[in-house]
């Protein structure tokens, strides 16, 4: 038993080995005084490279840089380096062989809280805030439409994205939603429904209240678990332990990968729409996509997250297959602060954002 613990941990370094072997050395510091000088960062603002990993696209590594001030994190961007580790692309890569947003597909996170059919042909990945205005219209065009119209063809998932700067009861929401979604999904529906409906009165007591807001938050989400049939006790210990606090934030994490810094930020099959458009601009990116061009290949989200082990394994050898709240007209977004200017996304497809 020793031996075979020997010989495959020898086989898993090596294989460790093979995919360092592939992937390109970078000069961090270079690339960071290069980022300083081009989207003139204040010498405050700390910038944190991480190590390339695969892309979707051959010849390509993916790089992230994390960008933050003191606790105040303001968002991911990301590079696509070549083979050499020298040249360096800020904008978006098709093969046009594959989808055009083959890359977004398979970094989009596969939890999250799904309403429609599994099978649907167009799924849209929604990141919210509970606590955010434009979030809150958003939710009722979802509710108001996608069901009436479009119940067998649209998916619809929910990803929390709290911003606790501008919105400082966010993230206590998403855990609550969370501790009812892991018991059963139309519970954090039920949540997600309740507290959108009631975010004036929930504002109101959080500012009123403020020291025995939890007590409030609480009692009204073990209401909405009483309604669901659930285990009350179950849930309220889950609130108590902070139990979802890691689940949030690997949610608010993988949004920040995506480059989101507006909420809502939503993905119809990959393509990126920030804020709360009017229901006749979403219905008119579904109908796009219902009728997706026979030219453009893939098939959406399933598709590109069932590929992606087998792809980097191939590409690598490793074997087979403000702290202000913004009020603009459609969105919250972080702030841009302490010396910079404004900060532009980083790919070609960067989304129109009415607040820049």
């Amino acid at each position: 038993m020793l031996r075979f613990f020997v010989v495959s941990l020898l086989i898993y370094t090596d294989l460790l080995s093979a995919a360092d072997a592939h992937a390109p050395r970078i000069d961090k510091p270079k690339l960071e005084a290069f980022l300083r000088y081009t989207e003139t960062y204040a010498a405050q603002v700390k910038l944190v490279v991480d190590d390339p990993t695969p892309s979707a696209y051959p010849g390509f590594s993916r790089v992230l840089v994390h960008v933050s001030l003191g606790e105040q994190k303001i968002g991911d961007k990301l590079f696509y380096v070549t083979a050499d580790g020298e040249h360096f692309l800020s904008g978006t890569v098709w093969d046009l062989n594959e989808n055009p947003y083959q890359d977004i597909l398979e970094r989009i996170p596969s939890s999250g809280f799904p309403i429609g059919p599994a099978n649907a042909k167009v799924t849209i990945q929604v990141f919210s805030d509970f606590e955010c205005p434009y979030c809150r219209d958003f939710a009722k065009t979802l509710r108001d439409n996608i069901e009436k119209k479009y119940a067998n063809d649209v998916r619809v998932i929910f990803h929390n994205f709290p911003l606790e700067g501008p919105h400082p009861w966010a993230r206590a929401a998403a855990e609550a939603a969370d501790c009812l979604g892991n018991e059963k999904v139309t519970a954090f529906w039920a949540f997600h429904d309740w507290i959108f409906d009631h975010q004036g009165a929930v504002n109101d007591v959080y500012k009123g209240q403020q020291a025995t807001f939890a007590t409030y938050l609480r009692s009204q989400t073990l209401e909405i678990a009483k309604a669901q049939n659930l285990d009350s006790e179950k849930v309220g210990s889950c609130m108590d332990r902070h139990a979802t606090a890691t689940q949030v934030e690997e949610s608010a994490r993988a949004g920040r990968a995506l480059q989101i810094e507006t909420t809502p930020t939503l993905f119809i099959n990959g393509r990126v729409i920030p804020g709360a458009f009017p229901w006749p601009t979403l219905d008119a990116v579904i109908q796009i996509e219902l009728n997706r061009p026979k030219e453009i290949p893939g098939a959406g989200w399933r598709t590109a997250v069932s590929e992606r082990r087998e792809r980097e394994h191939v590409a690598h050898g490793i074997g087979c297959p403000k702290p202000y709240w913004v009020d603009k007209k459609v969105s919250c977004e972080i702030s841009h602060f302490a010396g910079l200017l404004p900060i532009r996304r980083l790919d070609a497809s960067s989304p129109r954002s009415s607040s820049k």
